[in-house]
């Protein structure tokens, strides 16, 4: 982990570096909230492979990455457009057998990442007990008895990801990270605690003054981030509350483009492979106007 009070600021490219082909990747998310995604976009652009991402919920993000090649292995507990439907690049993917998918409840995937944000090699849980779930993962699950009680739990092994990426309101140079208000999702607690390594892209970096006048804000603190990027509505087409809405007229656009492998592909070089930085993109879904709209909460 980082450490110090160091300049931590960093272009999305600088960034998307820290990634590297073959990692663990906890990605934060949750349907059409909340996601790092201009991060998303920049790692698809570089060009990275044999991923594995871990996400409690995964969203369009995490579509758009196995559409691009980038992505070997899922871990997750669900993974959809919400409203919008099915992940279809995800869904033909682990069909054609190109990506696992290691599924978990939430409880349980939630007891790994714990596990690896406390320094333990295992967190307990009853989630799941007399499912098939305990049979298909034998490497990261075992039933075993508590030795106070007698009663059967679940082992759940720890997950210590590589490098975990989020989207948050601000922050200063040094990676103090602000959420106002702090989310409810707990990937936001858990992951920066788990992940060696943490990138933060956010709306604005303020002074560290500006930090300190509102600690009750502060969400992360220095000592656990590695990166910071200041990139406003990095969290588009997802929403941001209270700044920003999710993007229904783009999430509708890419639901129905990619449930043709053409389609995702054409969506793809539109508004990912087409726009050489995110201010092309903010331009490419419409600009000005399309960002009004979205700061109109529905």
């Amino acid at each position: 982990m980082a450490a110090g009070k160091v300049n931590k600021v960093m272009t999305l490219a600088e960034a998307a570096s820290l990634v590297r082909d073959g990692d663990v990747v906890a990605l934060q998310g949750m349907g059409t909230q909340m996601s790092p995604l201009a991060l998303v976009r920049e790692l698809i652009r570089a060009g990275r492979r044999e991923l594995t991402i871990t996400t409690i919920v995964g969203g369009i993000g995490l579509d758009w990455l196995i559409a691009a090649g980038c992505v070997r292995r899922v871990i997750a507990i669900i993974v959809n457009l919400d409203e919008f439907g099915m992940a279809h690049a995800f869904r033909r993917a682990v069909e054609a057998g190109e990506v696992i998918m290691e599924e978990y409840s939430e409880h349980q995937l939630l007891s790994r990442l714990l596990a690896g944000a406390y320094g333990l090699p295992f967190l307990v849980t009853r989630s799941g007990l007399g499912t098939d779930l305990l049979a298909i993962h034998p490497e990261t699950m075992r039933v075993i008895t508590c030795p106070f009680t007698g009663r059967e739990v679940i082992a759940c092994r720890a997950l210590e990801p590589d490098v975990a990426i989020l989207h948050a309101h601000r922050a200063d140079a040094y990676g103090n990270v602000q959420f106002f208000p702090k989310p409810i999702w707990l990937d936001v607690d858990v992951f920066p605690r788990a992940a060696k390594r943490v990138i933060v892209t956010v709306e604005e970096i303020v002074e560290n003054e500006e930090i300190r006048r509102t600690p009750i804000h502060t969400g992360i603190p220095y000592f656990k981030v590695d990166a910071v990027v200041e990139v406003p509505y990095g969290a588009h087409p997802c929403s941001l509350y209270p700044l920003y809405s999710f993007d229904r007229t783009l999430f509708q656009e890419y639901a129905s483009a990619s449930r043709t492998v053409e389609g995702t592909r054409a969506f793809l070089e539109k508004y990912i492979y087409g726009p050489a930085s995110h201010q092309e993109y903010l331009q490419r879904i419409g600009g000005a106007e399309a960002l009004l709209r979205i700061r109109k909460w529905e």
